[in-house]
C-alpha cells in the first residue's frame, strides 16, 4: 500500500509546511535537549517534584534522560537538515528526518502501550483515558507531519533534484 501524496500542508505550500514543521520541530527538540540534560544532571529534583513509587532508580532515571538528550539532540540536527534541505532543494537531507521519525514514532506508541498496560491494574481510568487521548493526537499530528515532508521529497524527485 502507498502512503497517500499531499498537495499541501494546512494551506501552505510543501516547500513552506517542511519548513515550519522543522522550525517548530527543531525548537521543540532543543527545549528537549536543555530539559532533559538539566535533569540528567540533577535527576534528584525530579524525585523530589514527583511521587517516589512511580518513579525508577535513580540509574534509570539518568540512563533514560541521557537516552532522550542523545535522541533530541538527533532530532535537531535532522530538523535543521530538513530546513535546510527544503529551502536549497535537496531531497537527500530530507532523508535522515524521514529515517528518523517514523522510527521515534513507533517508540513512542510501543512506551505508551507499555504504560497504558502498566496502570491498567490499579484503578487508573482517568490516566488511561487521558494517555489515550493525548497519545492519539500526538500520533495523528505526527503521521501528517511525515507524510507532508515524504510529499515534498517525493515532488522533489519528480522534478529531478
Amino acid at each position: 500500500m502507498r502512503a497517500p501524496e499531499m498537495n499541501n500542508c494546512c494551506g501552505f505550500s510543501l516547500k513552506h509546511g517542511t519548513i515550519i514543521i522543522g522550525v517548530v520541530q527543531s525548537i521543540f527538540a532543543f527545549m528537549c535537549l536543555i530539559l532533559s540534560s538539566a535533569y540528567a544532571h540533577n535527576s534528584h529534583e525530579l524525585i523530589e517534584l514527583s511521587d517516589p513509587s512511580i518513579i525508577p532508580r535513580m540509574e534509570v532515571l539518568r540512563v533514560f534522560l541521557i537516552i532522550v538528550g542523545v535522541a533530541s539532540a538527533l532530532q535537531c540536527v535532522f530538523s535543521i537538515f530538513l530546513i535546510f534541505g527544503a529551502e536549497t532543494n535537496r531531497p537527500v537531507l530530507l532523508l535522515p528526518w524521514l529515517g528518523l521519525n517514523p522510527a521515534t514514532l513507533a517508540v513512542y506508541i510501543v512506551a505508551t502501550l507499555i504504560a497504558i498496560v502498566h496502570h491498567t491494574a490499579d484503578d487508573n481510568t482517568p490516566f488511561v483515558v487521558g494517555h489515550v487521548l493525548i497519545s492519539t493526537v500526538v500520533t495523528l499530528v505526527v503521521i501528517y507531519n511525515i507524510l507532508t515532508v515524504y510529499s515534498f521529497y517525493k515532488h522533489l524527485r519528480k522534478l529531478n533534484f
